[in-house]
């Protein structure tokens, strides 16, 4: 079984929360194509809302390795 090496966290090398950045990471997305849709949405009212609901929910760069050790542990129970 492999140990889990990704996990979904906000970048700490983002532009304003790394919400954005650390999707595109774990998803293996193109950023800029992920801001505009982001960018297209927040015109209908969606993207603004979804953003604040994603800032709130995505956990920080900081709890990572808390994160990891934690789906480690999970896959090793399994």
């Amino acid at each position: 079984m492999q140990p889990y090496t990704k996990v979904l966290t906000k970048s700490k090398h983002g532009l304003v929360t790394g919400t954005l950045r650390g999707m595109a990471d774990y998803y293996n997305l193109n950023l800029a194509g992920l801001q505009f849709v982001f960018l297209i949405a927040a015109f209908f009212g969606v993207g603004i809302i979804l953003y604040v609901v994603l800032c709130i929910s995505i956990p920080s760069y900081k709890d990572r390795a808390a994160l990891l050790k934690e789906r480690q542990n999970q896959s090793l129970t399994r």
